[in-house]
């Protein structure tokens, strides 16, 4: 499911093209270009669900390989 052109250009503030893609860059959402050159996201880059298996895991945490 992707984000319609009239909510991509919601989400970003920007209207044209170049403007969408800088902003969508810009903010680190996952994006393609389609080959008419406008940008194309998916209903997932947007939407959060902690719930869900694709959340964020915690950092490991560094420990040292030396044994002593």
């Amino acid at each position: 499911m992707f984000l319609t052109h009239d909510e991509v250009s919601e989400l970003t503030g920007a209207k044209t093209k170049a403007g969408q893609i800088h902003n969508l860059r810009l903010n680190g959402i996952r994006h393609t270009i389609k080959r008419n050159g406008w940008p194309s996201v998916t209903r997932a880059a947007v939407i959060s669900d902690t719930s869900s298996s694709h959340a964020r895991a915690p950092a490991p945490t560094w420990a040292p390989a030396k044994v002593y």
